[in-house]
């Protein structure tokens, strides 16, 4: 009797949420941001298919990276800015193939102050491997540019008269005491303001110091990112992946047109020219067999002939396929 009544408060007892639950409804919560997940190299349809292979053979070895935040930090406009989310930057293509078979999978929280410093943290990730080809690294070094160019030029509106930031507290006539104008200027030497001697220095400069390439490759890369992001996903996709018959030197003078609608009507020019190459490229082994094909065929009995010896191959194609 004792024992059923303790084995009854087990059942009806609230027990604590444990470390578990948690990473389990954090799972469940996932946010896949679409503004980050194009800084993830796409993936060869062979490469797919070899990860989904491992996957369903060994499992998810390696944890997936999320972001912990706030709503307000990737929403701004959110009605609930301080509740946590939980954004994932690293490993979109294994949580595809987990969701697609319903696999489970492990999670590392980090913590990144901004919008801004989640897209350099995964560029950097990104930068870091191994296996990139030539267009992604460049597309990579040309986004974390414009990213921190950005930046750079919305630190600028926040600056007084005087050259130091407009903050909150600034504006309402507070002190600073929380350290706003701190956390701004560590920003503006990460977007490239000042260099560690307090000197001025070019973004590009900085960043070619970083990547150990030249200041006008950076500003290629750039122009080469910025062309890019116009082209549809399937196009883009097969540009960073090298297997495009688009010339990178076409994209990157796409990237600098200022104006969006000349540059978008030269994308579908680039695309159409592609297109009428790839048609006359297919067409060009037909019409090489029918001028043979003429050159022997000089009577009405030779074509019916012929038709008759087509006619003999198609029923052993139809065997081999039915086979």
């Amino acid at each position: 009797m004792a024992k059923n009544n303790f084995m009854n408060a087990m059942i009806n007892a609230e027990l604590p949420k444990s470390m578990y639950s948690q990473d389990e409804r954090i799972k469940k919560e996932l946010i896949v941001l679409e503004i980050l997940k194009k800084f993830i190299p796409p993936l060869a349809p062979d490469e797919r298919t070899q990860l989904e292979q491992n996957i369903l053979q060994f499992g998810c070895k390696d944890p997936l990276i999320v972001w912990e935040t706030k709503k307000g930090i990737i929403e701004p406009t959110s009605t609930i800015p301080n509740e946590l989310c939980y954004v994932l930057v690293d490993g979109h293509n294994r949580h595809e193939i987990c969701q697609k078979f319903n696999l489970d999978f492990r999670i590392n929280l980090i913590e990144i102050p901004s919008l801004e410093q989640a897209q350099d943290f995964m560029i950097d990730h990104q930068l870091g491997r191994r296996n990139l080809s030539i267009e992604q690294m460049a597309y990579l070094r040309g986004m974390k540019y414009l990213a921190l160019k950005q930046e750079r030029e919305n630190l600028e509106l926040t600056r007084d008269k005087t050259g130091k930031f407009k903050t909150e507290n600034n504006r309402s006539g507070q002190s600073d005491h929380h350290g706003e104008n701190e956390v701004l200027e560590s920003v503006e030497i990460r977007s490239g303001q000042t260099d560690h001697h307090g000197k001025k220095e070019k973004l590009s400069e900085q960043l070619a110091k970083e990547f150990n390439v030249g200041e006008k490759t950076i500003r290629r890369d750039a122009d080469f990112a910025k062309g890019v992001e116009l082209l549809p996903t399937e196009t883009k996709n097969e540009v960073l992946q090298g297997k495009s018959s688009l010339k990178k030197a076409d994209i990157i003078e796409v990237g600098k047109i200022k104006d969006i609608d000349v540059a978008n009507q030269k994308v579908q020019q680039l695309i159409s020219e592609i297109e009428v190459k790839t048609v006359k490229k297919e067409t060009e082994p037909k019409e090489k067999v029918l001028n043979v094909l003429k050159s022997y065929l000089s009577t009405p009995e030779d074509c019916d002939s012929l038709i008759s010896e087509i006619k003999n191959i198609k029923k052993e194609i139809l065997k081999q396929v039915n086979a």
